[in-house]
């Protein structure tokens, strides 16, 4: 295994949940040779989740120049309705984030479970001054949209996904096909949304069909963030990606899912894998399956790991404006009732940036 030295490599996809994240984050962002990392939030997910906003800001205050943050919206209730209250408009949310320093905006809405929850389609008006806002101001979004189609089939799902409460087989959630109906609906309001959907939009057991998806949309990337069945699929097509691979080299973005409950797996085991595949042309066993390496040229690698991500939030992270960072601390304290962690993350929050001061 010859992978590459001194190679620039920013992961533009790790996951932050509590206070204990930070040192988890501190310690993989120094010790994997990472360069930088974007911290993507999930406080969409629902009101005991809106904490991570925070987090991912105090991450990045406390790591100038080597963490981007990609912030979230936040959700008065479930299911929505035409009526969200003024302290949840979503143009505002992403006013605010942006101003107090976040590089861009992740969404999980796509997600089956969280789409059954918000209950209105992807694509509805309700969301058109908010993506066409993010077009206008270009925004980069990171947007995680379907799942795996062996999730929808209940003699091909995997144990986890029964586990998580990600089957989506019982005639309660929204087909895969659906939601990219939704996310066409979308691009086709709003074509030049800078968007990155997640996972490679489950879409690596299809080549010709995400050759389809790019050549359509101009303005969309993929990341190749695990579900470990991308790389299956991958590797029973290697002649077939790599051209791929190549041909779309500034459309691809590098990024692992990390956070420090480590489902997916540790640190090296998926960052080891990962630039295995990408770099060299072994045929290894790891994961369950067979993996068969690309062996892709240097100049698509470094477009992958970091130029093409740098394209979208920059090549240097905006700076946390920490009095916003605080004031929302004490705004959010104020209308999310149904988040107790905040009496506890607030003021730690405080209490580290005074230390900092």
């Amino acid at each position: 295994m010859n992978l590459h030295n001194n190679i620039k490599i920013v992961d533009s996809h790790v996951h932050i949940r509590s206070f204990e994240s930070l040192d988890f984050l501190d310690g993989y962002l120094k010790k994997y040779n990472l360069n930088k990392i974007n911290i993507v939030s999930l406080a969409c997910e629902d009101q005991s989740e809106i904490t991570q906003n925070l987090l991912c800001a105090l991450f990045k205050h406390m790591h100038p120049g080597n963490a981007y943050a990609y912030g979230s919206l936040m959700y008065p209730y479930y299911p929505l309705d035409d009526m969200i209250p003024d302290e949840y408009n979503f143009v505002d949310q992403v006013k605010r984030l942006m101003d107090m320093g976040f590089d861009g905006i992740k969404m999980l809405e796509g997600k089956p479970t969280l789409r059954k929850k918000i209950g209105v389609p992807l694509d509805s008006p309700i969301f058109d001054e908010y993506y066409s806002y993010l077009e206008e101001q270009k925004i980069p979004i990171v947007f995680h949209a379907a799942d795996p189609e062996t999730f929808w089939d209940r003699e091909t799902a995997p144990e986890f996904s029964f586990a998580q409460g990600w089957f989506y087989g019982d005639g309660t959630f929204s087909e895969k096909e659906t939601i990219y109906k939704e996310i066409n609906g979308i691009l086709n309001k709003f074509p030049n949304l800078r968007v990155t959907f997640a996972h490679f939009y489950f879409l690596s057991n299809y080549v010709e069909r995400a050759q389809a998806f790019l050549d359509r949309w101009k303005n969309v990337s993929l990341d190749i963030t695990p579900g470990r069945e991308m790389y299956d699929n991958f590797s029973r097509k290697p002649s077939e990606w790599k051209a791929f691979f190549t041909e779309y080299k500034d459309r691809i973005i590098f990024g692992t899912d990390m956070e420090d409950s480590m489902f997916q797996g540790g640190p090296s085991d998926i960052i080891n894998t990962m630039r295995r595949f990408l770099e060299t042309d072994d045929k290894f066993d790891n994961w369950g399956f067979k993996i068969n390496g690309l062996a892709l040229d240097k100049a698509v690698i470094d477009k992958i790991y970091c130029k093409n991500f740098e394209s979208y939030a920059g090549k240097v992270p905006k700076r946390v404006h920490v009095e916003m960072l605080l004031d929302e601390c004490r705004r959010i304290r104020g209308i999310a009732v149904e988040s107790p962690a905040l009496n506890t993350v607030v003021p730690e929050i405080g209490k580290i940036i005074n230390e900092m001061r």
